[in-house]
């Protein structure tokens, strides 16, 4: 018994809409040792409904939808699978009075009639609570193929759709599904895919289908999956060995919120002055719950009138060196240290492009600085890509660089 989802939306299929949700439902199933077999997207049209959903069918006998479920005539989720099933829908007291007191707590008047969509359900079903919005989820079975089948009907919203996930939907999949393998992972910070798995597999004496990669700007995420949880053990313990330095420890997926935490538990502070990145390090950071208690706050130095005035940043530095230079990035580094009173900072300048760039400064150099406790270490880059992946890889080596030298400073 697997699981299947399609996710609905023309939105999705035309690029105006990142699919944030699946990713989140897959992350949140693998942490319970259960998986998707296969996933759907599909525009905001019947016959495309029904298509996805035989062919979820042939693979899984559990299919999440997600989206779908508005007052709007593009809303066809629900009629659709209902009506695939041959399921009457029948609108539900309970739910008639929730659209009711989201409609008040928001509007004056009264409701109009096509909100009352979102208080249908089919002929044995219940809803799955949504605090968050107007359109709760459903679940409900129905036989296909002379099998029980499982569908589950969540909104599109993230606001919405992950806290239903991790407060419901994960584990109730987990339950229908099983727990069919143990997962151990973590990143590999600072190291590329393929480099992360020759060491591995050589590690392990080869090449293993059990183990999974995902790269990003951060380094390579690796997972170790099995049946057996013994031998997941083993082979974590194997791999996590073998990554050296540059394995964070079981669970730590991110460079920003592992920072955090080490940052808090030894009771220092970090400050961020920001070029080239234009303030997407300080974003990175407040995105981690608890922050606060170790990030206290940014400057934005795009001009060399603002890194001279506000970071201290010597006019003589700017003129000799020029602003994209591992002076200025040192000078930067320090300057935010004094000037916010942390213990740790870090900084970044450089050529994000398309245009700015020389034969000397290409566009993607990038100089990163960290500083603590009156030290500072700055690094050169050469980034490939175009300006938003030159920005998100140098937060990357920048939050790195930081880790790396509260590291060295417990030896």
């Amino acid at each position: 018994m697997g699981i299947s989802v399609i996710c609905t939306g023309t939105e999705l299929l035309r690029g105006s809409t990142v699919n944030t949700n699946l990713a989140e439902l897959g992350k949140e199933l693998t942490a319970r040792g259960a998986k998707l077999d296969a996933a759907f997207t599909v525009g905001d049209r019947a016959e495309d409904l029904y298509g996805a959903l035989a062919d979820a069918l042939k693979r899984s006998d559990c299919v999440v939808f997600i989206g779908g479920l508005g007052p709007t005539a593009d809303d066809l989720t629900l009629p659709c699978a209902a009506r695939f099933f041959g399921l009457e829908l029948h609108q539900d007291p309970e739910l008639t009075k929730k659209v009711d007191e989201f409609w008040a707590r928001l509007h004056q008047g009264r409701c109009p009639k096509n909100q009352y969509k979102q208080s249908m359900i089919p002929e044995g079903g219940r809803a799955i609570p949504n605090p968050n919005g107007s359109a709760s989820g459903i679940e409900f079975s129905g036989v296909y193929d002379h099998k029980m089948r499982h569908v589950f009907l969540l909104p599109g919203p993230p606001s919405e759709f992950v806290p239903m996930v991790k407060n419901y939907l994960a584990e109730r999949l987990t339950e229908l599904v099983g727990a069919t393998e143990h997962v151990r992972g973590f990143l590999a910070a600072g190291v590329g895919e393929s480099f992360a798995s020759r060491l591995v597999e050589q590690s392990l004496g080869g090449p293993d289908p059990a183990l999974a990669y995902t790269a990003n700007f951060e380094g390579t995420r690796v997972y170790v999956c099995d049946a057996d949880p013994t031998e997941a053990e083993r082979k974590f313990s194997v791999i996590h060995v073998a990554l050296g330095d540059a394995a964070l420890p079981e669970g730590e997926f991110s460079l920003a919120p592992y920072l955090v935490k080490e940052l808090t538990r030894r009771k220092l502070t970090i400050g961020a002055a920001e070029s080239c990145t234009g303030g997407l390090i300080a974003a990175t950071l407040v995105d981690v719950p608890g922050a606060s208690a170790a990030f206290m706050g940014g400057v934005v130095a795009y001009d060399n009138m603002v890194k001279h005035e506000l970071l201290g940043v010597p006019a003589a530095t700017l003129e000799q060196f020029g602003a994209v230079s591992p002076e200025t990035a040192e000078a930067m580094a320090r300057g935010v240290a004094a000037k916010l009173r942390t213990d740790c900072s870090v900084a970044t300048t450089g050529i994000a492009g398309p245009a700015g760039g020389t034969p000397e400064k290409p566009v993607g150099l990038v100089y990163v600085a960290a500083y603590l406790n009156g030290k500072c270490e700055v690094r050169e880059f050469r980034f490939r890509g175009g300006r938003e992946a030159i920005r998100q890889r140098a937060v990357a080596k920048a939050l790195l660089l930081a880790l790396e030298m509260l590291k060295a400073s417990e030896c």
